[in-house]
């Protein structure tokens, strides 16, 4: 936004707070400062336009423009009633308002994150606190505290605990739109294996994210009954139908019921599988299984409760060799089975049932086929995907084809321009931030340049170009006495007189919904030591606001185990761990001293991360990939000493963070395994015929990869690289011959 239309909105926001009758239109146009009504038809009427746009930003903004006319005359007239514009007076005491600004950390998405920062800074502007929390700082540090004094995590028994939730969806900002205007939405959407989308016309009752996914849940029209809807499936823009307040949400409705029951599912039968695993293999698989002994070659039964020795059944049952396990594992679905054991290529037989021996080894004759077809018809010269001389060397994308495979080049990843100095805020929400900068210096005569810049999250010389604009606001007439007055010496600032900018603004629901449903989420973690200051903040919030937006708005946490209990106690304690630690994406079993730094909530999964000794780096482990779990975590007597210069990652891009060397696979989806795109972190998709993806990523190592694509058999296809080709088609021929199936 221009600083000249900054100025003439300010000044526009108080001529309307001053004044007690209806302001006409042309009256407008004489008295604030930035318009040029004219005296001819044209730019009047470029004038009426202005103000009509003018007008509905305010609006958009929470401000409320009230319309009327006075008695002596008809012409509609504006005017800002202050009862209606300002916040009204809420108290918290400093664990109340400590207990917020914890709450606040919660959202990784700018989206949620943003709103709620600004609320906690109208919160602090009305004079609510200046304890930790409402202090400057996003993270809620005080300038004003002593040096070492506890920030909310301490105070509340959270601390090095980072619940944190994303809100990437792109159905998401309409549909809580939708939710809060109650109007009934459309949207296509497509489930699981569907060729092509459907479209769902939904009243929505409210969204919820659970296991790090968010959720519609409402009535499906079209169906006549309740559904609920996940977000990353809407393969379209959310629109919306008929008028706000038409959609009626029925007394009692459950979100966290609704979505939990449609999210899981008790099978009808469980069966067993027998399966055969390689020695030092299939750690999953025997994490779930139980080991077997081999039957007697004559018929005589096995001795139970005997693990067999490694090889034992090699000769009994065929395609076991003599360094494999056998095991029987519970399952319930022959394709998801099916699915997982394939992935294990030579790795893991299955030897009974024959429904999911057959399975398998059709996902591996189809993976085999489907490389041997990819190999034979490879991606011609120069498609996307290839090196391309004028970047350096470094993979274009493949997002409409293209045979990747070009390896991610070292040095950090490129910087996207802004054309902002680094640290500086984008200027978007800049209004809102100066209707609520004058009532907080108000309140904190004397406070330093540098204070005041982190308390808002912008540079000290962002804030020093907000004074300027500030100084030359104020009410028509525009004489000293009209103005704001802002004395600003030595470094420091003191409001003297805010004119009409006295109060800030009223939480928008935007701000409020954020702010509370965080702390609503909060509240439910089992441990939170003050967990009665943060209901009692949220219900002076829901009070002065006049609502309850947690009711249709909502965040399931994962709640903390007892793996997360012994990793926090150790971190409290700053004592170093032993962890027995499956390398999934490796199918390595590992023992690992490491120094935890912190524990985080993201993607619905609790990760440690911290030092590790084994690694001589900074890495992230998934608790629940600690073998054993709690018995898997050894508190040590070492004291936890990261080096000085070891730091968290910033994972405001997510868990996964390619890296130097990683490779770029491009590989095509059916319908059927679009999921894998939505579960796995991709760099680009692109739409295939009959509902169809393809989907370009990293890879860190191919052995995940290879596991994906052998168990998703003829449902995926790799494009490139001709190498991880190769890989796959040799890994599915080796599988099939444990099974004495031939392949292409």
């Amino acid at each position: 936004m221009s600083r000249r239309r900054l100025e003439r909105l300010l000044n526009l926001t108080m001529c309307l707070m001053a004044t007690s009758r209806f302001l006409t239109v042309s009256e407008i146009g004489d008295m604030v400062e930035g318009y040029e009504p004219g005296r001819d038809g044209d730019e009047h009427e470029a004038f009426r336009r202005m103000f009509e746009r003018d007008k509905q930003y305010l609006r958009d903004l929470g401000i409320p423009l009230e319309t009327g006319a006075d008695s002596y005359g008809d012409e509609v007239g504006y005017r800002i009633r202050r009862d209606d514009y300002a916040l009204p007076e809420i108290r918290l005491t400093p664990d109340e308002a400590a207990a917020l600004a914890l709450a606040t950390r919660l959202w990784s998405t700018a989206s949620l994150a943003a709103p709620a920062a600004s609320a906690l800074r109208k919160l602090a502007a009305g004079g609510a606190a200046t304890s930790p929390g409402l202090g400057p700082g996003p993270r809620g540090a005080d300038p004003g505290a002593p040096a070492g004094a506890p920030g909310p995590a301490e105070l509340f028994g959270l601390d090095g605990l980072e619940p944190r939730v994303d809100a990437a969806e792109a159905a998401f900002e309409p549909c809580l739109a939708a939710v809060r205007e109650r109007r009934a939405v459309r949207f296509p959407y497509r489930k699981p294996g569907d060729a092509e989308p459907a479209e769902r016309l939904v009243e929505p009752w409210g969204v919820l994210s659970w296991r790090g996914r968010w959720y519609l849940a409402g009535h499906d029209r079209r169906r006549g009954a309740p559904r609920v809807f996940r977000l990353s499936r809407v393969t379209g823009p959310v629109r919306p139908v008929g008028p706000a307040g038409a959609v009626a949400v029925p007394a009692g409705v459950d979100l966290r019921a609704m979505v939990t029951k449609s999210s899981s599912s008790v099978p009808d039968r469980v069966r067993t599988a027998t399966l055969a695993v390689r020695v030092g293999a299939g750690h999953a698989l025997r994490r779930r299984g139980r080991p077997v002994a081999a039957p007697d070659p004559a018929g005589a039964p096995a001795e139970s409760g005997t693990p067999p020795a490694a090889g034992e059944a090699a000769g009994v049952w065929p395609g076991v060799g003599a360094d494999m396990d056998v095991l029987r594992i519970g399952f319930a679905d022959v394709e998801r089975m099916a699915r997982w054991v394939a992935g294990y290529g030579a790795d893991v037989v299955a030897l009974d049932p024959p429904d999911v021996r057959a399975e398998v080894v059709r996902r591996l004759r189809a993976a085999a086929d489907g490389a041997a077809a990819s190999a034979a018809s490879p991606p011609a010269a120069g498609a996307a995907g290839t090196t391309d001389s004028a970047s350096g060397g470094a993979p274009a994308p493949a997002a409409g084809g293209g045979d990747g495979g070009r390896r991610r080049a070292d040095g950090p990843a490129p910087v996207r321009t802004t054309g902002r100095a680094p640290g500086e805020a984008p200027s978007d929400d800049r209004l809102s931030r100066l209707l609520a900068l004058v009532p907080w210096l108000r309140a904190r005569p004397g406070v330093s340049v540098d204070a005041a810049a982190e308390a808002f999250g912008i540079t000290a010389r962002q804030l020093r170009d907000d004074l300027d604009l500030l100084f030359i606001c104020g009410l028509p007439g525009g004489a000293p006495g009209d103005l704001i007055d802002i004395s600003y010496e030595g470094g420091q600032i003191t409001v003297v007189d805010p004119q009409t900018l006295d109060r800030p603004l009223r939480l928008t629901v935007d701000e409020a919904t954020a702010l509370v449903v965080a702390a609503r989420a909060l509240a439910d973690l089992p441990g939170l030591a003050g967990r009665a200051a943060l209901e009692r903040a949220v219900e002076r919030i829901e009070a002065a606001i006049g609502s309850r937006p947690a009711e249709r708005v909502g965040v399931q946490l994962d709640p903390p185990n007892e793996v997360l209990t012994v990793l926090q106690r150790a971190l409290r304690e700053r004592r170093r761990v032993h962890l027995r630690y499956l390398v999934w994406s490796r199918d390595e079993l590992t023992e690992r001293d490491v120094d935890p730094m912190r524990l985080l909530s993201m993607d619905g999964h609790w990760y440690l991360e911290g030092w590790c000794h084994r690694a001589e780096a900074v890495r992230m482990f998934r608790l629940d990939s600690i073998v054993g779990g709690a018995a898997g975590v050894r508190v040590l007597d070492e004291r936890a000493a990261p080096p000085p210069d070891a730091a968290v990652r910033d994972l405001s891009a997510g868990v996964f963070a390619p890296g130097p060397g990683d490779l770029l696979a491009v590989v095509d989806l059916s319908a059927a395994a679009r999921w894998a795109a939505d579960h796995y972190p991709v760099e680009s998709t692109a739409e295939l015929p009959g509902g169809g993806l393809r989907m370009t990523l990293y890879a860190t190592g191919t052995a995940w990869l290879r596991r994906l694509l052998l168990g998703l058999g003829g449902d995926a296809r790799v494009v490139g690289p001709p190498t991880l080709v190769t890989e796959i088609h040799d890994a599915a021929a080796k599988a099939l011959t444990a099974y004495d199936a031939p392949s292409s």
